[in-house]
């Protein structure tokens, strides 16, 4: 059976599986992945025990998850990362070679451990998925520095090689 072919959609397949492509993800970019798509789902456990006293009534510890302000630029900014991860090193999109994604993505890594260690740090009375927050959040900055680190490392050598040496 003769199909008639679109040349739109012959361009458009992707060259190889994506699961292929997900199996050669480097070992940095899976624990990118995989940390941050933990660390959004950590969000909704509690992230504070807060103690409200009622008086004579006695007292109550209320459990707050993590959304709040600073969870949900927490939340986007894991998303973006998880995002720019699978554009940069899955899809087949055609995306600017000059640009150093390694090191824009170990920036939105370091950005990512801030905010969570400025929410473990203001919120009162900090739980326990707070603090796997925080592991989390590192984990995917010690994953983007595994990425980064060859490139950083490449470059590094090719500008000491080009460089003329001590007279």
């Amino acid at each position: 059976m003769n199909r008639p072919t679109n040349p739109l959609l012959e361009d458009a397949a992707p060259q190889e599986p994506v699961v292929e492509r997900l199996k050669s993800l480097s070992r940095g970019e899976l624990i990118m992945l995989v940390a941050a798509g933990l660390l959004v789902v950590d969000l909704f456990l509690t992230w504070q025990n807060l103690r409200v006293d009622f008086n004579a009534q006695g007292t109550a510890t209320s459990l707050l998850d993590g959304w709040d302000a600073w969870g949900l630029l927490i939340a986007l900014t894991s998303i973006a990362l998880i995002s720019a991860v699978v554009v940069v090193y899955v899809t087949d999109v055609e995306i600017a070679e000059d640009v150093r994604w390694e090191l824009w993505i170990l920036v939105a890594a370091g950005a990512l451990f801030a905010l969570v260690v400025v929410k473990n740090l203001t919120d009162a009375d900090s739980a326990w998925a707070s603090y796997v927050g925080v592991v989390l959040a590192g984990a995917v900055l010690y994953g983007a520095y595994l990425d980064w680190a060859p490139t950083r490392h490449k470059r590094f050598k090719r500008r000491t090689r080009s460089s003329p040496g001590p007279s």
